[in-house]
Parts: C-alpha cells; sequence; structure tokens
C-alpha cells in the first residue's frame, strides 16, 4: 500500500536526478510503501537516457511535458500522485536514508501537519566566499530549527523538502502557478490558513547538492525580491515578513544600502569586491550585507512608482512627550517649552511630514498595509494641565492629531508618582477639560489607574491597573479606549500579555527607534523628546531614530 508520493521536478539536471533517484533506492522505508512522481520539465540534456538505464525497487512514473516552470511541474506531479502524504523533493538533494520514514512518521494519522525537512550544504572548498557564506547562513537556519531555537511555520516551507498531506493540499489550492519565486511559501502561507500544523521532522534530512556562483546567488535573490512583491499584494498579512524590515538592521548598513540602491550598483560591480573579502573576520557580515541589498534591489525593479518605493522603505516615528513649559520655566528632560515646541510642530510641516494620529497607524499596522512615507505620530504621557494651555494650541494651529495616555484615577489631581522636582506635584488634567476634547483631534488613550511599575505588582494588580483605566476613561467619556503606554516604559510578556487581554488594540512602550510592519503592535517604539533637546537633534531622530543617535544622560530633571 502507497503511503507516500514523492514528487521531483527536473530541468537539465540528468546527473542530479540520478543521484536523487539511486538515494531513494536505499532508503529505510520499504520500497513497496511509496511512490516516485518524476516530471521532467522540458529537458534537453540526457535525462532520458538515464532515466532509461535506471534499475529501482521502488514504483517509478515519469511525466513529460514541455518547459512550463518549477511549480508547474511540482503541480502536474502532485495531480499525478495517489498516496495520501506527499513529498516535494528537489532534483539537486540526496535524501539521507532516513528521510522518508520520517516524514511519513511525522504526518502518520495527521491530517493538519504540515512536515518541514532539513537541507544541509556542504560546499566545496574550491567555491567562492560568497558561496560559502551563504551555505553557513543556511545551516544555521535549519540549527535553529533543529534545535527548537524557533518554530517552524511558512517561511519554512522550502519545496525541496517538504511533506503536506495530499487532502490539505488540495483545500489550499496547490502552488500558485503565476508566481515565479518564492511560490512554496506562498503555499505555506495558504496551508496555515486552513488550518496547517507546521512540524519540523528532525529525521528528514537531505544535502542540496547545489552550490551557486555569486552571480547566481545574486539573480536567485533578485528574482525572490521581485516575486514578493506580488506575493504581498495577494497576502497583505505576509508583508511583515517578507517587506517590512528594510531598516531592521545598523544605521551604517541602512546609509550603505540606501546608497548601492539609489545609485542601482548591480551585481557584477560588487562580485569584483567578493575575492578581498574572503577570509576577513567580517566577511560573513558583508556577505549577509549583500544577499539582503540583492533581495531588496530585486524589490526596487518591481516596484509601480516612487512612491510606493518610500512607503516600503520608510520607518514611522512615534514622538513622545510629557510636560510643556510657559516662557517662565526652564527647559528639563521632561518639560518642554512652549516655544521649542511650537519649533518643532512648524519645522514639519516645513519638511513636508505628515503628522497622522495613533490610531490610524494602528489600523494600518494591524491591516499590514504601510504608512505614507514621512508619516509621524505624536503622543503626550500623564496628561498634565499644561497640556490643555501651552501644547493643544500649538497642535490646533497647524491641525495636527495628537494621543495623550491619561492616569485615570489621578485625573484632577497631581502627579504623585515622580521625585523630580519638575514633575513631582505638577497639576494634571481634569473630567471636564478631557471631555472637551471630544471635538478636538486629540485622543486620549489608558496610562493605567496610578501609574505604578507594571512589572514589579503581582498579576491581579496588575490587572487591576491596566483594565481600570480602560474602564474609567470609558465610563467619564462614553467613548472606547483602544490604546495603552507602560507607566516608566516597564513591562515583560505578562504585562504584555494581560493589555491584549484587557482589550486594547495596541501599546506603546519607550524603547528607542522607529516603526516598521516588524514592530509588535503591543511593544511599539518611541522617540523621547526631552525639553533640552536641541531642533538639530530633533530633525536628526526623525531620520535616523533615536537609538542611532548618542545616548544622553538619563538624569532626572
Amino acid at each position: 500500500m502507497i503511503q507516500l508520493s514523492v514528487v521531483i521536478p527536473s530541468y537539465n539536471r540528468a546527473a542530479q536526478l540520478q543521484a536523487c533517484l539511486q538515494a531513494l533506492a536505499a532508503q529505510t522505508l520499504s520500497p513497496s510503501t511509496f511512490e516516485v512522481v518524476v516530471v521532467v520539465d522540458g529537458s534537453t540534456d540526457d535525462t532520458r537516457a538515464r532515466l532509461a538505464a535506471l534499475t529501482l525497487p521502488y514504483p517509478l512514473r515519469i511525466v513529460w511535458q514541455a518547459n512550463a516552470g518549477q511549480c508547474a511541474a511540482l503541480t502536474r506531479g502532485a495531480a499525478e500522485a495517489t498516496g495520501p502524504v506527499i513529498v516535494f523533493l528537489d532534483n539537486d538533494v540526496l535524501p539521507g536514508p532516513g528521510l522518508l520514514e520520517a516524514h511519513a512518521q511525522a504526518l502518520q494519522g495527521q491530517a493538519t501537519h504540515v512536515g518541514i525537512g532539513r537541507l544541509t550544504m556542504q560546499p566545496p572548498a574550491s567555491s567562492s566566499g560568497f558561496t560559502r557564506s551563504f551555505a553557513r547562513m543556511w545551516n544555521q537556519h535549519y540549527d535553529r530549527l533543529n534545535e527548537g531555537v524557533r518554530a517552524p511555520g511558512w517561511r519554512d516551507c522550502y519545496s525541496g523538502n517538504l511533506s503536506v498531506p495530499r487532502e490539505l493540499w488540495l483545500a489550499a489550492g496547490g502552488f500558485a502557478p503565476d508566481i515565479s519565486a518564492g511560490f512554496d511559501i506562498e503555499l505555506g502561507y495558504r496551508l496555515e490558513q486552513h488550518g496547517a500544523r507546521f512540524v519540523y521532522v528532525h529525521g528528514a534530512v537531505g544535502e542540496h547538492n547545489d552550490y551557486k556562483n555569486f552571480a547566481r546567488l545574486a539573480a536567485d535573490d533578485e528574482h525572490h525580491g521581485r516575486a514578493s512583491l506580488e506575493i504581498c499584494r495577494r497576502h497583505p498579512a505576509m508583508r511583515p515578513r517578507l517587506l517590512g524590515g528594510f531598516g531592521e538592521t545598523t544605521a551604517r548598513a541602512l546609509l550603505l544600502r540606501r546608497v548601492l540602491l539609489a545609485l542601482r550598483v548591480p551585481a557584477r560591480v560588487l562580485a569584483w569586491l567578493s575575492p578581498l573579502t574572503d577570509g576577513r573576520p567580517w566577511a560573513d557580515e558583508w556577505y549577509k550585507f549583500l544577499y539582503s541589498y540583492f533581495y531588496w534591489r530585486g524589490v526596487q525593479q518591481a516596484v509601480p512608482d516612487q512612491a510606493t518605493w518610500q512607503r516600503l522603505t520608510y520607518r514611522l516615528p512615534i514622538l513622545m512627550y510629557h510636560a510643556f513649559g510657559g516662557d517662565d520655566e526652564p527647559a528639563s528632560r521632561f518639560v518642554l517649552p512652549r516655544r521649542k515646541f511650537a519649533r518643532q510642530m512648524a519645522w514639519l510641516k516645513l519638511a513636508g511630514y505628515h503628522v497622522i494620529s495613533l490610531e490610524a497607524y494602528v489600523t494600518a499596522h494591524q491591516a499590514h498595509e504601510l504608512p505614507p512615507a514621512r508619516a509621524v505620530v505624536i503622543t503626550i504621557d500623564d496628561g498634565f494641565a499644561d497640556v490643555l494651555t501651552q501644547a493643544v494650541p500649538v497642535l490646533q494651529r497647524h491641525d495636527y492629531p495628537a494621543t495623550v495616555f491619561i492616569v485615570s484615577a489621578r485625573v484632577g489631581d497631581a502627579d504623585q508618582w515622580d521625585t523630580g522636582a519638575a514633575l513631582a506635584g505638577r497639576p494634571l488634567l481634569d473630567w471636564p477639560d478631557l471631555t472637551r476634547w471630544r471635538d478636538s483631534r486629540l485622543t486620549l488613550g489608558a496610562h493605567t489607574r496610578t501609574h505604578p511599575q507594571l512589572s514589579t505588582l503581582p498579576a491581579a494588580a496588575a490587572q487591576a491597573e491596566i483594565s481600570g483605566s480602560r474602564l474609567d476613561l470609558e465610563t467619564h467619556l462614553g467613548e472606547p479606549c483602544r490604546l495603552f503606554a507602560y507607566p516608566f516604559g516597564d513591562y515583560d510578556e505578562a504585562t504584555l500579555a494581560l493589555v491584549e487581554q484587557a482589550g486594547f488594540a495596541a501599546a506603546c512602550s519607550v524603547h528607542r527607534g522607529l516603526n516598521s510592519l516588524t514592530t509588535p503592535i503591543f511593544a511599539l517604539r518611541r522617540q523621547e523628546v526631552r525639553g533640552t533637546d536641541s531642533l538639530l537633534r530633533f530633525i536628526a531622530g526623525l531620520i535616523v531614530g533615536d537609538d542611532q543617535l548618542p545616548r544622553r544622560r538619563q538624569a532626572q530633571p
């Protein structure tokens, strides 16, 4: 009885295909329990002669078709398969003797399991530095899966060593024939939508015996970059993984990538530098940078216009303010003079920034949509009374939205949680003030009831602070409260879970840096704007992120 159908697409790799089929003859799984379907995709080499000369112990069916590409060949092979489980295998993979048995055991009786097998790479010493570095990254990826450092998911669905229940494959619709690269991870995403559970199959090991040179690796990576744009158009939820991490690197690497992309430097130019980096301590970092560059070069080639490219590569700053002082109060860390605030808001207007509400950004983030390029969000913590007298007139002058996070049990009272002279005892807004804001562009968020350090509280007390603040605001204001900010920026995993369970849509931390689609929605980064900051530092933070600027002294005001 056939338990597995092995599907192998092949195009002009006769010797590698022959080696793969012979390795399958040495499987520990009985040859009477699996079949092999080879789809020859218009090969013009000696594939036909080599296949005719083979004598194999398992059933082998060969399907001949005109060249239509790997995706079409995989789809044709799956249609020919008769087993309840399909194992997809590349023709350049040498399967270890236990590969099929491991897949069979992992999926036996599991209608929703998708098996992720391991593919090792051991390039010869004569390979280029880029090839060897790529192999090390490849092997490290599987090491993390093998050691349980991270759980497998749709992005690990590489069709070179993948097992899928046939009924699940049919329910998901199979490979998308019009996607030229990344069609296997796109299938993985759709499998997940159909209830698939991805499992790493420890014993399903094969050697990926295809060692590409610099030019082929670069071309493949550009190809995947181009295809990712179409994949994300169909499935926006894939966007954070595939297109959300442009800026998630060091400032130096980001600047260099932007320069190379602006100059549209081709792979052949960078290939000339490869011999100069081989053997250097930083060679792997350089090659990792190049791999990322080629991918984004492919994305750049596929974007329809410059505006889309700017949105893809932009990271959004969320500004964080506290108190605002008049002309008679000196500037300090937490107190920003009104005149400085006015200059900052005027700069945003002059420089063409689009100030959007935190609510709008969160809505876009939840839908995996990109915010406008040069967008910025304004948030204000604690709800001091001077927000109304000093900040609101400036915001209204420019018609800018902002979110103010309120300490709900201290409304109408004063700051009782700070010890610094600038904030301790500082008056807070009262409920009539907050009610008047309903018709303005100011949104109110929750900042707990009494401003404690949440991670130090028992779970019940933390939950009361978090949920209670939302209930207080909704009861007094008669409108939903969806946004939260952690007092002192303090939280742990348990706190984060409590905030999500309380029904908030997002939460702001005080982690420094800019935000992208990869930023966790319950740990959004913010840039603290201090009263002592110069306008130049404010501008620099907008451009590169506060985390890339020299750290400032943390002394209390």
